[in-house]
């Protein structure tokens, strides 16, 4: 049996965080996977290939609009060419830019939404937002089905005029090993952060919250993975404090070696100035596949990545002092962060292996075809 072919779209590939488009193509099963781009934004996630409509550097301001407009002759003839079953674009505001090419070449087309493609507020002085905003009813009436990442998401998407019987939550996942989990008891007191340095992610609220639990803890750790805006204000608070150690920007296996060596991990999302809120954080979900429990928001879709005092904690991501009553209960009793951890690691394995979600996400795939294959 000849497998059926998916597209899957993303504008840039791939960037070093987007380890979920990487992960995507990497565990289809019963369809074969063609990954499109306009342009290359490094040579990360290697093994998987893709096809760039610009290989040669950023298309021209003319050809990204043409593209955002439906007029790209390069996206037509790879259209012709490939002849999918289905065109799975990555963000909202791809699946607009894709919408006339998928109706026009009768493919339907599969949009997962992430996070900041469905909750900012759109800039009314940003013709990339104006011309999407013009697109989005566009993708609305003709996508075949919109997967937001989270529950917290499609509400807001529901909100925003998304048709119900259209937008089906579908949680990410992640690979899983057959390694033990770590006991997260064992590991010196460490917390670590790992995600962007903006302030979305709260590492502002994680460095304030660190300097309380110093005052009961003077052997706890920071440690802080990543890159953004915010690496000054981090870098300053090194200086003064060297309990903070700042890796930067880290591969996928860097990131999960500095985990699995911590007491806890934390991403204490908050909604941003622009609206921006965490669609889920796969991040939790690595670090609790690892046996280490996690400290996150109880705003956004980040509460539904961990079990609250089971698998983890949930806390206001404004307030350090929550955020530091719950890394203190994690540092201060390693039988509870061992526990906990054990707990998450089964949590994860029963509801976020990739292997189980991408034949979840194939099933849907086939009913759209078979809806489509119906109806023609």
């Amino acid at each position: 049996m000849i497998p059926r072919r998916a597209l899957v779209f993303t504008e840039t590939a791939l960037a070093l965080s987007e380890t979920f488009i990487a992960a995507h193509c990497r565990a289809l099963q019963g369809y074969d996977y063609t990954l499109i781009a306009l342009h290359s934004s490094g040579d990360n996630h290697a093994d998987v290939p893709r096809h760039l409509i610009f290989p040669h550097g950023r298309p021209s301001a003319v050809s990204r609009l043409a593209f955002r407009l439906g007029l790209s002759r390069r996206i037509d003839d790879l259209i012709a060419r490939i002849q999918p079953d289905i065109i799975h674009a990555h963000y909202l505001t791809n699946g607009a830019f894709l919408a006339p090419y998928a109706k026009r070449h009768g493919i339907p087309l599969v949009v997962t939404a992430h996070g900041h493609d469905a909750t900012r507020v759109l800039r009314a002085n940003s013709a990339y937002d104006q011309l999407y905003r013009l697109q989005r009813a566009r993708l609305i009436r003709n996508a075949a089905l919109i997967l937001p990442v989270s529950n917290f998401l499609r509400e807001q998407l529901l909100a925003r005029g998304f048709p119900p019987t259209r937008t089906r939550t579908h949680y990410l996942g992640i690979p899983l090993t057959n390694d033990p989990p770590v006991d997260a008891g064992t590991n010196p007191p460490r917390i670590v952060f790992a995600g962007r340095l903006v302030a979305k992610k709260g590492i502002n609220t994680v460095l304030e919250a660190f300097a309380l639990v110093l005052r009961t803890n003077p052997d706890a750790e920071l440690h802080i993975v990543g890159d953004g805006p915010l690496r000054p204000l981090v870098e300053a608070r090194a200086i003064q404090t060297p309990r903070i150690i700042i890796h930067g920007a880290q591969s996928p296996e860097r990131t999960q070696q500095i985990m699995a060596s911590a007491r806890l991990a934390t991403l204490p999302s908050r909604p941003a100035q622009d609206g921006d809120v965490e669609g889920f954080g796969l991040v939790l979900i690595e670090a609790q596949a690892l046996g280490v429990p996690v400290v996150t928001s109880k705003t956004g879709g980040t509460a539904e990545a961990v079990v609250n005092g089971e698998t983890g904690f949930t806390v206001d991501p404004t307030s350090s002092a929550e955020l530091a009553q719950a890394f203190l209960e994690l540092i201060d009793n390693p039988a509870r962060a061992r526990s906990m951890g054990l707990t998450a690691h089964r949590f994860v394995r029963e509801n976020f292996d990739i292997r189980r979600q991408s034949l979840a996400l194939e099933q849907f795939y086939d009913k759209v075809i078979q809806t489509r294959e119906a109806a023609a």
